[in-house]
């Protein structure tokens, strides 16, 4: 939004939306939610707790923050069953915490299936919620999720606590999906009432995905698949500083975002590791040998 007019256009239609629905939406219809609540039901019951303060108070102001999902409280995992659902092409799955078990020789007992529920939204509003959440990461309050390599999507949270007698109480939180064109995890992290100087879940929450992301891709079998501008930012080819003194040596490496490591105590650098042309990334060391008596071949 680029200024007060188009969010008041946006407040407006949430406004409008909500009036429209009326009290009646916290009695009506099968949410995305509210299947997570008892995922063996193919029918599940609408959850009232989630409205339990709205009801008696549905004046103007309440139906229209209702509207976008102010005053109305989910499960953790709720949530990030609602989030993947957006991002999994609309199909709603059901949750589960165990895959599967093997006896104490690794055989096989039993396997958990990846079961759907219903299709919540259609593939082509799943493709539109995904770019839109990779915008939130790329330029939006979600730029500190962002992982080198991967496309993530994300969105941040800052919601008030309905029940507590702190009116100042909020939960900071962030979700996040990667690879966005073919999502295969999602990390939500909320911070209960953090103690710092924002409740911004972009600013806290988001750090701590990316770095669980970062983490977690890799071990899945997902390689990072960086951009020219971040191989540039990463990555440094090593120069050839063999036969220069030590100290200009350390000095040209470190014009490369490289760290030298001097072995020795000789005037002029005999060899070096890794080799000069071999990719690194920033910050790496690089062993400089004054010595004569180290083979840098031999570590290949």
């Amino acid at each position: 939004m680029k200024g007060p007019r188009d969010c008041e256009k946006v407040s407006g239609a949430f406004a409008a939306f909500g009036r429209r629905l009326g009290v009646c939406l916290s009695i009506k219809g099968k949410s995305i939610c509210c299947s997570a609540v008892n995922p063996a039901r193919d029918d599940p019951k609408p959850v009232s707790a989630p409205w339990s303060k709205i009801p008696h108070r549905a004046g103007p102001v309440e139906l229209a923050s209702c509207s976008f999902g102010q005053s109305s409280k989910v499960s953790y995992l709720q949530m990030i069953t609602a989030v993947a659902a957006i991002v999994n092409g609309g199909r709603l799955m059901e949750p589960y915490v165990v895959a599967e078990a093997r006896d104490a020789d690794g055989v096989l007992l039993w396997e958990k299936e990846p079961t759907v529920k219903r299709q919540v939204i259609s593939e082509e509003t799943s493709e539109t919620m995904c770019l839109l959440m990779e915008n939130v990461v790329a330029t939006g309050t979600g730029q500190n999720a962002s992982v080198a390599g991967y496309r993530v999507g994300g969105k941040s949270g800052t919601s008030q606590k309905l029940d507590s007698e702190d009116a100042s109480a909020r939960i900071a939180s962030f979700v996040a999906v990667a690879p966005v064109e073919e999502p295969r995890l999602a990390v939500l992290v909320c911070l209960d009432e953090p103690h710092s100087w924002t409740t911004s879940g972009g600013s806290l929450s988001a750090p701590v995905c990316a770095e669980v992301l970062a983490k977690a891709l890799p071990y899945l079998g997902i390689e990072p698949q960086y951009t020219e501008e971040e191989q540039q930012k990463l990555f440094a080819e090593v120069p050839d500083v063999t036969g220069w003194r030590a100290e200009a040596a350390s000095l040209k490496l470190q014009e490369y975002g490289l760290t030298a490591h001097i072995d020795g105590d000789a005037e002029r650098v005999v060899a070096q590791y890794p080799l000069p042309g071999v990719q690194v990334r920033k910050n790496s060391v690089v062993f400089l040998d004054t010595t004569g008596e180290n083979d840098p071949t031999l570590e290949e």
